[in-house]
């Protein structure tokens, strides 16, 4: 059986980040291969900081993982990765007793396998392109991304277009980087949060920050008078300054607008299926998770017409130009109460999001892991 290794962590990331939903859709779409999968990473309590005394053998390259049952264990083991490409630049590499034929990171690590064809995925460019909306320090990613260029079989990203900004950043040729757009499943909706009632709201739904527009988003909203709340769940994120976080949360504070904080997957997925519309301007994405699940659940959605969020829209989603506000109030106003629009737009959403299915996302890892048995 032909073997492939996947990263895993010893303690969770919280549930619903763009990561973890990424790890489980290659998680999910691997069982449909015939592969024998090895988790490789954490193994053991990191919290209690094990791994330091296994400092010294990592950076002498020596042999520091032992078999642990289905995969490949190492206690503490990105932590100590970590800190060591921000200390000394330089990249970690785990040396296997019979290491497997590929490892598939599912976001730039600074690791590697010694004898495997290591994958990165790059899930966007945003430090770089659009350093001001990321809390991310972009010479340190630009750093990583190009050391890790210097060892990867394959980039491998969730669309075109941020495989277009990789090569071109980071001068790469079109065989080093591949596509594979990502699995999306919205899960089986909870029960919805105290106060909703399922078509009486619109929502907007990720973390609460600049690169999500939210104040452009709130203010449009308010222009649009559509006599619906606006919904806005997610846990706080990055800000440009101070005064943009103050100025957005006092627009929140309006009787127009529901604050909702960090929600789990089921009340996610409850949301998103009892919106009357998502609303998705955004100044920047690589993939646009929501768009999607949005669709697969047959809600209608606004999405911004630059970048990656259009790509992955195509045409079963409103766009506008998440810069013009009058274009955004006039959106938000139709895609509310533009019944034929509506009708539209759910139709080719769901067609649209079976391009994204657990099968569709294996048939792609298949054809690329196809190139390094």
């Amino acid at each position: 059986m032909k073997r492939i290794a996947v990263d895993r962590r010893a303690v969770r990331w919280r549930e619903g980040t763009g990561v973890a939903r990424y790890r489980a859709g290659l998680a999910n779409a691997l069982t449909l291969l015939p592969v024998t999968v090895e988790p490789i990473g954490d193994g053991g309590d990191a919290a209690a900081r094990s791994g330091w005394r296994d400092l010294p053998r990592i950076l002498d390259g020596q042999p520091i993982a032992e078999p642990g049952g289905a995969g490949w264990l190492v206690p503490d083991l990105y932590r100590l990765a970590q800190r060591r490409f921000t200390t000394t630049g330089a990249l970690t590499t785990l040396t296997l007793p019979d290491p497997p034929a590929i490892v598939h990171w599912s976001h730039p690590m600074p690791l590697q396998v010694a004898g495997a064809a290591n994958l990165y995925t790059v899930h966007d460019l945003i430090p770089l392109t659009h350093p001001d909306l990321t809390g991310i320090a972009p010479r340190r990613h630009r750093r990583l991304l190009e050391r890790l260029a210097g060892v990867a079989a394959q980039f491998v990203t969730v669309s075109e277009s941020v495989r277009a900004d990789l090569r071109a950043r980071l001068s790469l040729t079109e065989d080093q980087v591949s596509c594979c757009f990502q699995a999306v499943d919205p899960g089986s909706p909870g029960a919805l949060p105290a106060r909703l009632v399922p078509g009486s709201y619109l929502l907007a739904i990720g973390r609460v920050e600049s690169r999500k527009n939210i104040a452009a988003l709130i203010d449009a909203h308010r222009r649009a008078a559509t006599g619906l709340p606006l919904v806005i769940a997610g846990p706080e994120g990055h800000w440009r300054s101070e005064s943009e976080r103050r100025r957005a949360h006092a627009l929140m504070n309006g009787p127009d607008v529901i604050r909702l904080g960090w929600q789990g997957d089921a009340t996610v997925a409850a949301l998103i299926a009892g919106a009357r519309a998502l609303l998705m301007p955004s100044l920047a994405e690589g993939f646009g998770l929501p768009v999607v699940e949005a669709m697969a659940l047959g809600v209608p959605a606004l999405a911004s017409a630059t970048g990656a969020a259009a790509e992955i829209a195509g045409d079963a989603a409103l766009l506008v130009d998440p810069h013009d506000s009058a274009a955004l109030t006039d959106a938000i106003r139709r895609i509310a109460s533009d019944v034929p629009l509506r009708t539209r737009l759910i139709a080719q959403g769901h067609e649209r999001a079976a391009q994204f299915t657990a099968e569709s996302f294996a048939a792609r890892l298949a054809a690329l892991y196809e190139r390094f048995w």
